[in-house]
């Protein structure tokens, strides 16, 4: 097909969830848009930006912007029509970013609340790093569409953490899954209608096949938001 889009991704925060944003953009282009040759796939350009951590503090993150911002830049510059961020966390910094470009940017935390209105959720669960839950992105952008939003305690946040880290790190531990699955179904137990996966490690961390339709699998929903964009006429 013809089409003169391309698509910018900040990535690489972390890799995996890069990685597999890149796998789902394929499989939606397949199942959504029928793509079967070369010509058929989206455009992309990726950054992987190895940006240092501030999943739960905010001491390097001038030094992450700076990096963000060169990112940002280099894909527009690049021929970028649209902008993405393959990374709930980073969203915390995304209007310093919209001011760096022209070119627009498709928010996944915005496609995750349509997605939850369109599902017709009334309360839902969120689960991230430590900052991008202290941040209340999620909560500000969930609340104008009506949704309650349940938000894990302290000691719930931690165990979220690890899961992230050990993700990123590559490790696999037995005893952080079981926490971790704790975390959902105390989430659950509150109330909620679904938990909103809003670290995009989190996808990766455990099997959510048995949840159903009960988990939001924030790196699927950019990928689809991905490719919508892409084949919209």
């Amino acid at each position: 097909m013809s089409n003169d889009k391309k698509i910018g991704i900040i990535g690489g925060v972390g890799p995996q969830s890069t990685d597999f944003i890149y796998q789902k953009i394929i499989q939606f282009s397949q199942s959504k848009y029928n793509a079967k040759d070369n010509a058929d796939y989206p455009r992309l350009v990726i950054e992987s930006v190895p940006v240092p951590d501030f999943i739960s503090n905010k001491d390097h993150i001038k030094v992450a912007q700076e990096m963000l911002i060169s990112a940002t830049k280099s894909l527009a510059n690049a021929g970028a029509t649209r902008l993405c961020i393959g990374s709930n966390t980073v969203h915390i910094l995304l209007e310093e970013l919209k001011e760096q470009t022209e070119v627009p940017f498709i928010s996944m935390i915005e496609l995750v609340a349509n997605k939850c209105v369109n599902s017709g959720f009334k309360k839902v669960g969120v689960l991230g790093t430590p900052v991008l839950i202290q941040s209340g992105i999620y909560t500000k952008e969930l609340k104008k569409n009506n949704i309650e939003v349940i938000t894990p305690s302290e000691e719930q946040l931690k165990i979220v953490e690890d899961i992230i880290r050990h993700v990123i790190a590559g490790f696999k531990s037995e005893d952080k899954k079981q926490a971790y699955i704790g975390v959902l179904n105390d989430l659950f137990s509150k109330g909620a209608d679904a938990i909103i996966l809003g670290c995009t490690e989190l996808p990766l961390a455990v099997n959510y096949e048995a949840l159903g339709n009960r988990t939001i699998n924030s790196d699927e929903v950019l990928a689809e938001g991905i490719v919508n964009y892409y084949y919209a006429q």
